[in-house]
């Protein structure tokens, strides 16, 4: 059997399964199953029944997301009627999706990725943006880190901090990216640094704020999508992460723009502008993850020109 024969016959299994199970999910016969070639890191499918769409998603990682946490922030986003994706099913027990799927009802709409390219529609955006995570922020989460079913791991933001950089680190170190005593150096005025954010309160933080997990609906209302990176951290970390990644995005101008735009409409019980103390420290810590998944690939070398920016300005303070 050829290379394609034997990769459409897996896939065509695939679809079997999936299928298989979501009429037994939804007591319905399903219409169509398309693959959603974008989607990365996990497998993502377009499910048709009935006229009615939904997300099919299955997990690459056995133990990412955590159990419990997707269902448990459904519930909470709908009790603070913020607009979802809801929730069908979430599943490691399936014999055949051994790392775990997802069923979710799909989310009509733009993606925002399309929108943000126009000056005009992307300062719009980013006023929404910003009132939306604004109302994300106002929900609290018992402790700081994995959220699992509700509480998360760490009574202690430093010591989870501390905990995140040292499983980074050690990654870096382990893929010979980095050398201990580089990673020690710069462990320090980091997490002294963050010691600025010990008297925030832990909030639901998505983890990866970014026009590419917005949908923007005829209205222009907009919804939140993909919640797996999703952490309890403080407003700070989660909006020092968005605008790490929009460093990527735009140009200089732009940055300067919308970062602006959103950190106007952006409410909180603390002031906005404290965020200058500590963004750049979050850049650093937030920099070194995204080395570590970006290592052996054409990003690394971009990622590696921001970070060495932010790492001198951090050790110059």
């Amino acid at each position: 059997m050829s290379d394609f024969r034997k990769v459409r016959s897996i896939m065509e299994e695939l679809i079997s399964h999936i299928r298989k199970k979501v009429e037994e999910l939804l007591s319905d016969k399903v219409d169509n199953i398309k693959n959603i070639e974008s989607a990365s890191n996990n497998s993502v499918f377009n499910v048709l029944v009935k006229n009615k769409h939904y997300i099919f998603k299955i997990y690459k990682q056995r133990t990412w997301p955590e159990d419990g946490k997707l269902i448990f922030i459904n519930q909470k986003l709908i009790e603070n009627n913020i607009s979802t994706a809801k929730i069908i099913a979430f599943d490691r027990n399936d014999s055949y999706f051994n790392s775990g799927f997802l069923l979710e009802e799909y989310v009509p709409g733009e993606n925002a990725d399309n929108i943000a390219l126009y000056e005009k529609k992307a300062k719009d955006f980013y006023q929404k943006f910003a009132l939306l995570v604004s109302k994300i922020h106002r929900i609290h989460i018992e402790n700081y880190g994995y959220i699992g079913s509700g509480i998360a791991s760490n009574e202690s933001f430093i010591d989870f901090m501390n905990d995140k950089y040292d499983q980074t680190a050690n990654a870096l170190i382990s893929k010979k990216l980095f050398g201990k005593d580089n990673l020690r150096e710069i462990k320090k005025p980091v997490i002294d640094g963050l010691h600025f954010c010990e008297s925030l309160p832990s909030v639901l933080n998505h983890g990866d704020l970014s026009t590419d997990n917005v949908i923007v609906d005829v209205h222009g209302k907009l919804t939140l999508i993909d919640w797996d990176n999703a952490m309890s951290y403080n407003w700070m970390a989660d909006i020092s992460r968005m605008t790490y990644w929009m460093k990527f995005m735009y140009s200089e101008y732009e940055y300067e723009l919308y970062r602006s735009i959103f950190l106007e409409h952006y409410s909180t019980d603390g002031k906005v502008s404290n965020l200058e103390c500590v963004e750049n420290t979050y850049h650093v810590l937030i920099g070194l993850e995204y080395l570590n998944f970006f290592a052996n690939t054409p990003q690394y070398e971009n990622r590696m020109v921001y970070f060495k920016k932010t790492v001198e300005k951090l050790l110059n303070l």
